[in-house]
């Protein structure tokens, strides 16, 4: 799977452009974690992520000094989501 697949998966293709731009630095490796996301959900419904996705980037537009880093800490995120309580 590749990261054009994976977000297609996720429901969340028009975001790829910003999750590719993210890192300051250049670094691609939070692209990877797409990849990882999708291949855990692409045989369950995972019509919840899009609305999910877009909550946590608003979150970050409208709390965090460098918003376009939210893009970069998808997997922390999710484990932070789905402990219980959360």
């Amino acid at each position: 799977m590749n990261f054009k697949e994976a977000l297609k998966i996720l429901g969340i293709e028009k975001y790829a452009e910003r999750i590719y731009n993210s890192n300051s630095h250049g670094e691609l490796f939070h692209l990877v974690d797409y990849i990882t996301v999708a291949e855990a959900l692409q045989d369950g419904d995972c019509s919840w992520f899009p609305n999910w996705f877009d909550d946590i980037v608003k979150m970050a537009e409208e709390n965090w000094e460098r918003p376009e880093s939210i893009f970069q800490h998808i997997i922390p995120i999710i484990n932070e989501c789905s402990k219980p309580n959360q």
